[in-house]
């Protein structure tokens, strides 16, 4: 039989074997069952990447840095300059940002929510392009509440915010 002191030592040494045990097994079931990606709002993705994607549930838009004249600007698939883009939310809006070829000078796409007080936190940045080369950002906005702190929604390029910049409106999901 144990003592008080040998009872208490036992059960000691058995927690202190327990609680890092089931610390593990929490975090692997943790790990199994839920789905990383519906967590966050920005996903990356490299162009081999970009062909392996499903198209359901999506939305897809292309921009293109164009030199116009003198003055960089955003071009949509429809010619459109700096268009407004329609993102859906509680779906994937993938979003294509391009270079033309033999463009050396660097664009990349920031998409920031401008809260009322004037506020501003960057969402998404896409990966810098130039010479042709692409890059694809997926923006997720699961639920219009996740967006109430922001009065509104824009994008632009670092390298020329001035003339390469939109605005953004988000959208319900109509099943």
């Amino acid at each position: 039989m144990l003592t008080g002191i040998e009872n208490m030592e036992k059960n000691t040494k058995t927690k202190n074997k327990f609680v890092p045990g089931f610390i593990i097994a929490v975090t692997i079931v943790f790990m199994v069952f839920v789905n990383f990606d519906s967590i966050g709002f920005v996903k990356i993705y490299s162009q081999e990447q970009e062909q392996n994607q499903t198209q359901t549930n999506q939305s897809f838009i292309e921009l293109t840095a164009k030199l116009i004249d003198t003055t960089y600007r955003w071009i949509d698939s429809n010619n459109t300059i700096n268009p407004t883009l329609i993102i859906t939310s509680g779906i994937n809006n993938q979003i294509t940002v391009k270079s033309l070829k033999d463009d050396s000078q660097e664009h990349n796409l920031i998409i920031e929510g401008i809260t009322s007080s004037g506020d501003k936190e960057e969402l998404v940045i896409s990966d810098t392009v130039h010479d042709g080369s692409s890059s694809i950002v997926d923006f997720y906005p699961l639920d219009p509440q996740e967006y109430k702190n922001y009065g509104s929604f824009n994008y632009y390029c670092e390298f020329y915010p001035d003339t390469m910049k939109g605005n953004i409106k988000i959208t319900n999901y109509k099943k």
